[in-house]
């Protein structure tokens, strides 16, 4: 069975915004894959849902980005959400628990493969109040253009992520089986 994990993303304040679970599929040592299943319980600040559709989250380590990728029961993407983060130096394939902080700006990704950047204004209020926003401002956003750009191109840190998945029952395999699907279908 896949090593399950939590994923909490943090504001700024250190203030959680949202926690969910999922397992980790151990791809690669140079960033960590979590499979969250459609059905999963998320449980976000403002309310509590159940998701209807599977996801993959990407972290690296060390890196101002996250990037959420949504698929439909057959495996067929519908979505992308890619966070500005703090960087962070602690995800590992074995760690029980990832955290990232957000820094408000996303680039979004919809069904269609168009892209798009959000929440610039929510950034900008942020920044007013927490001098750690305001100082990776020039940071944040140069990684939210090159994010929107090897988003359209599905470039970069996009070209270990696959469109289709053959299956959505990674919960169910060991970590070999999983992890194997994944590089031969990115």
């Amino acid at each position: 069975m896949l090593l399950p994990a939590i994923i909490r993303k943090m504001l700024v304040n250190g203030d959680q915004w949202a926690k969910w679970s999922g397992y980790h599929i151990p791809v690669s040592n140079e960033y960590v894959v979590i499979w969250t299943p459609s059905g999963s319980t998320m449980c976000w600040k403002p309310r509590t849902w159940i998701m209807h559709k599977h996801q993959l989250t990407y972290f690296w380590r060390d890196e101002w980005f996250t990037i959420h990728i949504g698929y439909d029961e057959a495996g067929k993407f519908v979505s992308g959400y890619c966070d500005v983060v703090l960087p962070n130096s602690d995800y590992s394939n074995t760690a029980t628990e990832l955290i990232y902080t957000d820094l408000y700006i996303d680039v979004v990704i919809d069904e269609d493969y168009s892209v798009y950047t959000k929440d610039h204004e929510v950034f900008d209020r942020a920044a007013k109040h927490f001098p750690i926003v305001e100082q990776s401002r020039t940071k944040s956003f140069e990684v939210l253009d090159w994010l929107e750009e090897q988003a359209k191109n599905w470039s970069g840190p996009f070209t270990c992520i696959p469109r289709l998945l053959p299956r959505t029952d990674f919960e169910t395999l060991n970590p070999d089986e999983a992890s194997s699907i994944l590089r031969a279908g990115a």
